[in-house]
């Protein structure tokens, strides 16, 4: 986080932009968590319970959830869809906020590197405990990599750009690897009315 957050104050310190870290736990009230997330024109963070926040933000915020890589013998590969909305992404469906996802990968898992990824079995046992449990790749328990220039893409192409026109958000989205799983969009740029656009992949 500490990467991401650095390149965002030096990449787009003329754009104004700011990015800091948002700690729901460190607020000492309800009204306080409330200021926070209303403040925000976009909050960007790992499929879970705090990104239900998110709906806190103002109308046509942008929230990037990134989708946590997981070995096809763990439950929980819901958290990587994007033919529909996580589960999480459920809440902001059909919503006037712009939901996007971002599929991380194997080498966002800083866990096991000493194991081949050819090797499934040794993956495995280095994931698993002896009794078949999760040993410390739970998601909620452990940390990420994620590449800043993802964070980059996302701020340059979707919290820059204000124009909010529904195909350009698609072949935004299409092109950088990221889902629109709820877009509040225009349909072009003469017409100001917005509406709600799902641009799913497979």
């Amino acid at each position: 986080m500490d990467d991401s957050i650095s390149l965002c104050d030096v990449k787009f310190r003329k754009q104004k932009v700011v990015c800091f870290p948002v700690d729901v736990e460190a607020a000492t009230s309800p009204e306080e968590q409330l200021l926070m997330h209303r403040s925000l024109d976009a909050l960007i963070g790992v499929h879970g319970a705090q990104l239900t926040q998110g709906v806190l933000l103002p109308p046509h915020s942008k929230i990037l959830e990134l989708l946590p890589w997981i070995p096809p013998y763990l439950v929980g590969n819901w958290v990587q869809w994007t033919n529909r909305p996580t589960p999480l992404g459920v809440i902001y469906h059909e919503t006037n906020l712009n939901h996007f996802g971002y599929k991380l990968d194997r080498n966002s898992v800083p866990l096991c590197f000493n194991v081949t990824d050819s090797d499934a079995d040794a993956l495995r046992e280095c994931f698993m405990s002896k009794n078949g449990h999760l040993k410390k790749f739970q998601w909620a328990t452990r940390s990420f990599t994620v590449e800043p220039d993802v964070i980059r893409s996302f701020i340059s192409l979707f919290v820059l750009d204000n124009k909010s026109i529904c195909e350009d958000m698609q072949t935004n989205a299409q092109a950088h690897g990221f889902v629109l799983y709820n877009a509040f969009c225009r349909s072009d740029r003469v017409n100001s009315q917005f509406q709600v656009q799902h641009y799913f992949t497979e």
